[in-house]
């Protein structure tokens, strides 16, 4: 692997264990259920993950193919799990949504599941703007199921005390 594509992948790790940090904090906070978050991070991720695949040239590459739609599969999976292990609860006229100790399970069951992705589309020298998309999009994935879930148990009465 060439320096500057090995720092890019360096950067790329470390601002997707950032941005997954910052979303651990944020699901494991007490918050109001609002259908604004619920449906803005994952449609900005998508939109991002897929300005970045329509610079790539998918159809000459079946493995790209492959890879992206196995990932997608994965994100989607894991965010149907993950959406049922948030708690809620009603709190003065409104749903509060909390992320509970097995939230933070899917996500190290999806990061140790994602990061041989990252580092597979690296080995088999796909372009950066190829691994990025993919892993924003199937983070767009991921999210919607998770939040689909999560709205849905809410409007179901399946929720339960913190």
């Amino acid at each position: 692997m060439p320096p500057d594509q090995f720092v890019g992948l360096a950067v790329n790790v470390v601002v997707y264990l950032a941005l997954i940090a910052f979303v651990l904090y944020r699901q494991m906070m007490a918050q109001p259920l609002r259908v604004r978050p619920l449906v803005l991070l994952p449609a900005v991720l998508g939109l991002f993950g897929l300005q970045q695949l329509a610079r790539q040239s998918l159809a000459a590459d079946r493995g790209r193919v492959v890879l992206l739609v196995v990932g997608l599969v994965i994100g989607l999976g894991a965010g149907l799990w993950r959406g049922t292990t948030f708690r809620g609860w009603p709190d003065a006229g409104r749903v509060m949504v909390k992320g509970t100790a097995m939230t933070l399970v899917t996500w190290a069951v999806l990061i140790v599941i994602r990061l041989p992705f990252a580092f597979l589309g690296y080995a088999a020298n796909h372009s950066q703007g190829f691994v990025v998309g993919e892993l924003l999009l199937a983070l767009a994935v991921t999210f919607a199921a998770q939040n689909a879930v999560i709205w849905a148990r809410a409007k179901g009465s399946m929720l339960t005390k913190p």
